[in-house]
């Protein structure tokens, strides 16, 4: 019976600290704040969402305030680290908000690794109904404010004392998790935008154009839904209204390559022989006036100049592969390994990776000189052309070519971080839309998967950068402005690659 008692009190004693315990921690957590949870975090004072400067995913990049774009970049996983302390991980790079532990107006407030254990706490008090001020844990009279009431995108954050005004003031919405960059809803998302914003069906232009319609095909390739094909229909129609039927009067002969291979393409998937005959026609009248023996063969880049350029080498070759393929007519292959074989002796680096730019004739030596420049054109293409050449004669020197050229532009070129330039003038803004292309046709013939994580990381980042109208300018590491990017070209290029990158897996 005495053991029957003490048990009981035994049973007593521990359900009382368990009640005590449990009300405990529901006081110790802030009203209206639940910890694991995600939350946009708003200033009263703006209405702007606090955020990840270009949604970067390095440590100690800074902190600001922008308009909500719905990117993970303005998501905040919080989490109640003890009674009345809280981290703030953020959902975009999963790290931690943080402030240097210097105890002066103005503290730096950014972001780090969760392996980092001073300036990282919080302490989270309710000021009114949904509205929080944030305080540094470690110096709890500094608060979280936005600088110098500052309304614009990309206002700065810091710690000030407390001043009770609305810039320390802030607005928690509890948010749902959502889907990341890539997927098929957000391909389809950021396609509609870009599409129908900037009229594509009717854009004017040539090679920008055709570059376009190429993003059409890719759609289809990795979705197989036909609405892109119907699309890809009515801009050929809209392509052949404006260039007529005969396109040499264009005195850019990777324009008519360009326009070739899209054609050649949409005969694949629709098995419409208007564009087969398009694309060899085109294409034969065009290599008839580019090839010339000047410096041992190759074709000229524009009709009249002498220079010899990797941007017409590159898209012939894909151009004569895919000619052969739907032909049968080998000679269109013999074509595609003479050119690149002539462009490895003056513009491919077999050691690094590098394409170079052209060849051209120094009137003062009389000496071919080299311009060194790269760009992601160039190796996307000279990427695709390695691939198809090793899918016909399966030798693996072509192979090894491809795994140098993807190598030189992931480490060499970028450094393994998200592309961020060529957004200068007509042409550079829409260069990236075609290497995801051919990334993605060397990750899925090769079974390579060295570009997968990358090709992911500019993917999720260039998504998170979206504006709120979902576009994405060409600078995928930077965060669009809401007013609408100027290049329409430019634009394109992370719908090439969201839709490219739809059949990769992280490793």
């Amino acid at each position: 019976m005495q053991h029957k008692n003490n048990m009981k009190k035994l049973l007593i004693s521990t359900t009382l600290l368990i009640f005590i315990f449990n009300s405990i921690n529901c006081l110790a957590q802030t009203s209206g704040i639940s910890s694991g949870s995600i939350y946009t975090i708003k200033s009263k004072t703006s209405n702007k969402l606090l955020d990840v400067h270009n949604a970067s995913m390095e440590n100690k990049d800074l902190v600001n305030t922008w308009t909500n774009t719905q990117s993970d970049a303005q998501r905040w996983v919080i989490k109640q680290i003890t009674k009345d302390r809280y981290t703030l991980t953020n959902l975009g790079s999963g790290k931690l908000l943080h402030t240097s532990n210097v105890t002066v107006d103005s503290a730096v407030v950014d972001q780090v690794e969760d392996n980092v254990t001073g300036g990282v706490t919080w302490i989270i008090k309710k000021s009114a109904k949904g509205i929080y001020n944030l305080t540094s844990a470690d110096s709890p009279e500094y608060f979280l404010s936005v600088i110098s009431d500052n309304h614009a995108d990309g206002a700065r954050v810091s710690l000030k004392k407390s001043s009770r005004i609305d810039q320390q003031q802030w607005i928690f919405n509890k948010e749902e998790p959502q889907e990341v960059s890539p997927s098929v809803a957000i391909a389809d998302k950021v396609f509609n935008a870009w599409y129908h914003q900037y009229n594509i069906e009717t854009f004017k232009g040539f090679w920008d154009r055709a570059e376009m319609m190429e993003i059409i095909l890719d759609a289809y390739e990795v979705t197989k839904d036909r609405k892109y094909l119907e699309k890809f229909d009515l801009m050929y129609d809209n392509f052949i209204l404006q260039h007529k039927e005969d396109w040499m009067y264009n005195k850019f002969n990777d324009d008519i390559a360009w326009a070739a291979i899209f054609c050649i393409r949409a005969y694949k998937h629709t098995g419409n022989k208007i564009y087969l005959q398009k694309s060899k026609d085109q294409f034969d009248k065009m290599y008839a006036r580019a090839f010339t023996n000047k410096y041992g063969g190759g074709l000229n880049w524009f009709e009249t100049k002498t220079s010899k350029n990797a941007c017409i080498q590159g898209p012939a070759i894909v151009a004569s592969c895919y000619l052969a393929e739907a032909t049968g007519d080998k000679s269109y292959y013999d074509k595609a390994i003479a050119l690149y074989s002539w462009s490895k002796i003056y513009l491919f680096d077999q050691k690094t990776g590098k394409v170079n730019d052209n060849i051209d004739l120094d009137e003062k030596t009389g000496l071919i000189k080299v311009s060194t420049w790269s760009s992601t054109y160039n190796q996307g293409t000279f990427l695709g052309s390695a691939v198809l050449l090793y899918k016909h004669t399966k030798e693996a020197n072509y192979l090894l070519d491809a795994e140098q050229i993807a190598k030189y532009i992931r480490e060499d070129m970028y450094h393994e971080k998200t592309m961020n330039n060529e957004d200068g003038g007509n042409d550079l803004p829409g260069f990236k839309g075609i290497f995801a292309r051919y990334a993605r046709l060397y990750t899925t013939e090769t079974k390579k998967t060295d570009l997968v994580d990358w090709l992911l990381l500019n993917a999720k980042v260039a998504y998170n950068n979206r504006n709120a109208q979902n576009l994405i300018h060409t600078r995928w590491a930077t965060r669009t402005p809401e007013q609408q990017p100027k290049s329409a070209f430019g634009a394109s290029t992370a719908v090439s690659l969201i839709f490219n990158t739809l059949p990769f897996k992280n490793n």
